[in-house]
């Protein structure tokens, strides 16, 4: 969860969701003592979440941070489902493009593993040959 996304969620929401994050952490340090938890690191995550969750409950208490108004929850709503949307839309990049390599060079490169793979059997039947 990200404390941006947090904020603006209203106090109700903020409230089941610091309920859902204890009663998972609950479950997890039971199955933590009885010797069955995979996933250690969930149980600092999880811990890490309910700060965040108190903290902003804590600031709006306080009168720092404020409770946002239906209107801005809605946005925020559609804002984060239209990055997703565009997320989801952008095709992933293969490994070696994000290196800073081309497609052509890429596919030069492609080539030159091939050619060089098919000489290199040769070369491997001729030491066999010659033993």
């Amino acid at each position: 969860m990200k404390t941006a996304e947090l904020r603006e969620l209203p106090s109700e929401e903020l409230q089941t969701r610091l309920d859902e994050v204890k009663e998972e952490l609950f479950n997890l340090r039971f199955q933590h003592a009885t010797g069955q938890l995979e996933n250690y690191s969930r149980l600092g995550q999880l811990r890490k979440d309910v700060a965040r969750l108190r903290s902003i409950q804590r600031e709006r208490d306080l009168g720092i941070g404020h409770e946002p108004e239906p209107e801005e929850v809605e946005r925020g709503r559609r804002r984060r489902e239209r990055e997703k949307e565009e997320a989801d839309a952008e095709p992933r990049r293969r490994r070696g493009l994000r290196r800073g390599r081309g497609e052509e060079e890429e596919a030069a490169a492609d080539e030159a593993t091939e050619a060089t793979g098919s000489s290199e059997e040769t070369a491997v039947e001729a030491e066999d040959d010659s033993e």
